[in-house]
């Protein structure tokens, strides 16, 4: 069995990135499992790869975990959100209720509409084939994002967040959204998902309350919901904190699910990582490493024990072959 490598999406990928959709559970507003919506996003990522960017446009550079042919997983950085539509969330904020006469002071939350992303770069569409995991390939495909905006750091935009799906009872309802979104998209959640993955965010915009939203006028079971992961999203979610991401009180409109961003330059992937030239030989008992190598279309990453000889890194010849490089060439590493 050969490494497993990423690589930017290209069109003849779409067949088995819509069987990756399809067991996804829904949810995924980037990934989602109607082949009609799917299809213009993995067309329009391939072509971001091929359009010759010089900044942060709007560009979506989806990957896939490739292994001996196979399709494994997808994970993808879009360069600068919400440039067209606006790239809406609530935050969580706090008010302040007083009165003299009646001595009493009372803290309420309130969830308000906010832009505060918009034109910031986003990380997404992790997701990982039932076969392939218990191998490490979640942690594979969340850093090679990183190293992805490290040696493209012209064409992601500072700051960068993360959307993780909201919780969702075992039964598949979603007590945000029934108590929320649905009773002004008058749809359900599915529905309203699949029409702002084919739409854009427009939809929201002209749907949602324009106005801050009392947090104690919804049900129970809706504020438990807001910035809680649904429970498939949790490792995902610790991995992005570990990372160094940070949730402060945004969450989804759609389902309450966390936003999460922080700085490029406090990832821990992008501090850590390091350039080194290409040694091909071999490693032996030697550390892991995530490395990557190329730009845009060449782009490529490969874990695989590697050795650090003074300035320069000792790679296998396999490694070499899924990073397309030869010796001398340069890659960036960082320990795993």
């Amino acid at each position: 069995m050969s490494l497993a490598f990423m690589r930017p999406v290209k069109r003849e990928d779409f067949d088995a990135i819509l069987e990756l959709a399809k067991v996804s559970g829904g949810g995924m507003t980037n990934l989602p499992s109607d082949a009609d919506a799917l299809r213009p996003r993995v067309e329009f990522a391939a072509d971001s790869f091929t359009g010759n960017p010089t900044e942060p446009s709007g560009e979506v550079y989806m990957m896939v975990l490739e292994q001996d042919g196979k399709v494994l997983g997808t994970a993808a950085v879009f360069s600068a959100v919400g440039l067209e539509y606006g790239f809406v969330n609530y935050r969580i904020n706090k008010t302040v209720h007083a009165s003299k006469q009646l001595k009493k002071r009372v803290e309420r939350r309130l969830l308000v509409p906010t832009h505060d992303f918009t034109g910031a770069s986003e990380v997404g569409s992790l997701f990982l084939s039932p076969e392939a995991r218990g191998g490490g390939f979640g942690k594979f495909l969340a850093k090679a994002r990183y190293l992805f905006i490290a040696q493209h750091r012209n064409l992601v935009a500072d700051p960068v967040c993360a959307e993780l799906r909201g919780w969702r009872a075992p039964d598949g309802k979603q007590p945000f959204w029934e108590s929320l979104g649905k009773l002004f998209f008058d749809m359900e959640f599915e529905d309203a998902d699949l029409a702002n993955s084919a739409m854009g965010n427009q939809i929201i915009s002209d749907l949602m309350p324009r106005h801050p939203i009392y947090v104690a006028l919804l049900p129970e079971a809706a504020k438990a919901c807001l910035g809680k992961p649904h429970d498939s999203a949790l490792p995902a979610y610790n991995m992005l904190l570990k990372e160094g991401f940070a949730f402060n009180r945004y969450i989804d409109v759609f389902d309450g699910g966390p936003l999460v961003d922080a700085r490029i330059d406090d990832l821990k992937t992008v501090k850590e990582s390091r350039l080194y030239p290409v040694v091909i030989g071999d490693p032996g008992e030697a550390p892991l490493f995530l490395m990557a190598s190329g730009y845009l279309q060449s782009f490529r990453v490969t874990r695989a024990p590697s050795k650090i000889d003074g300035e320069a890194m000792i790679i296998s010849k396999d490694a070499a072959q899924r990073l397309g490089v030869k010796a001398g060439d340069e890659i960036r590493a960082v320990k795993w």
